[in-house]
């Protein structure tokens, strides 16, 4: 065998451990990217457990006497619905600003649990009470805490307005945190009912 039949024998050995890597590495990426989507999945059924088993007692909720304010861009609306499909409030956000505005058949109220003892107290109060501390070390401005707002018509809960929410993420724990609420709240209701 002369040196170039040989160093030709060597390139095939190579070329064919080549392919058979790439083959190799095919089958890690096409893993890799399977493996990902379950766990995005398994964090968000996570998220969703964390938000709906955190509870402590409401101490305070602010409340102000009014009617709601109408959502700039119906458009936008996002449903907040039971399992099985009842509306339980529509949500409209901006860049800064989150309306809730429950559905007007339900008649939820601020007494209803788990209102003021979940969504009030173990999501936004803590959430305000972070932006605040926040403020304090200067890596946020004071304009920039969150802060909320409950309109109601005696008991009945018309709108929650919730400015500063923040990031992405904050949106969908509010989000998440809201439609569980309401849908705590629903089934409470139809209970005693």
């Amino acid at each position: 065998m002369s040196g170039r039949e040989e160093a030709e024998g060597i390139d095939e050995e190579i070329v064919k451990e080549l392919i058979e890597l790439r083959s190799y590495l095919e089958k890690r990426i096409q893993g890799l990217e399977e493996e990902a989507e379950k766990l995005k999945a398994l964090f968000k059924i996570v998220d969703e457990v964390i938000v709906t088993r955190s509870f402590r007692m409401a101490e305070s909720i602010p409340i102000s006497q009014s009617k709601p304010s109408i959502p700039v861009d119906k458009k936008e609306g996002i449903p907040l619905k039971t399992a099985s499909g009842v509306l339980l409030a529509e949500m409209y956000t901006n860049d800064s600003e989150i309306r809730i505005i429950p559905a007007e058949d339900l008649g939820l109220t601020v007494d209803t649990p788990p209102f003021q003892t979940f969504l009030i107290s173990r999501i936004l109060d803590p959430m305000q009470a972070r932006d605040s501390e926040a403020a304090q070390r200067g890596e946020i401005s004071t304009d920039k805490i969150l802060s909320y707002e409950v309109l109601r018509d005696g008991d009945i809960i018309n709108e929650i307005k919730i400015k500063n929410y923040g990031d992405e993420r904050r949106l969908r724990e509010i989000r998440t945190a809201s439609r569980w609420t309401f849908e705590k709240m629903y089934e409470k209701i139809r209970s005693t009912s």
